[in-house]
């Protein structure tokens, strides 16, 4: 007898095993997402302007530059690397750029497994009652309604 992909798992794993997520995940992810989006799009960097000034008394040229932290939207960043202005250099802090990112990341797995596993309202095994029979308790509502008070 030739097996199908799906055959030999039992059901209730089948039925746990979603490929769409449910209302919190989505939420959970529709949050994260935007926070994750915005922490890739704006780049910590070091902006160093430059001056130059000559002594008046003698010919001595000095140079005086100014660090300055900033946060820039991604497009601009590229630009100002690929086409620098004179007297400015622009460097990326990508250690912090990285470690914001993976702090967005890690926060919304937290907050997921937090929010959406462990407060999770424990279903009903399904075993007890049949696929076709209904439990006379659940007054018409489905699993997968948003109710809060049932």
């Amino acid at each position: 007898m030739r097996r199908t992909a799906g055959e030999g798992l039992s059901g209730d794993f089948m039925r746990k095993l979603r490929l769409r997520p449910g209302p919190c995940a989505r939420i959970v992810l529709a949050v994260f997402g935007s926070f994750f989006l915005i922490a890739f799009l704006f780049v910590p960097v070091t902006i160093k302007t430059s001056s130059l000034r000559t002594d008046a008394n003698s010919q001595v040229v000095i140079r005086t530059t100014h660090p300055r932290a900033a946060h820039v939207f991604l497009l601009q960043y590229l630009s100002m690397r690929a086409h620098p202005r004179e007297g400015m250099t622009v460097r990326a802090r990508s250690f912090q750029w990285v470690a914001f990112m993976i702090i967005v990341a890690v926060l919304g797995l937290f907050d997921y497994g937090f929010f959406c596993r462990l407060l999770q309202r424990r279903r009903r095994p399904e075993e007890a009652a049949g696929p076709d029979e209904e439990d006379p308790g659940d007054s018409g509502s489905s699993p997968s309604s948003l109710s809060l008070f049932r």
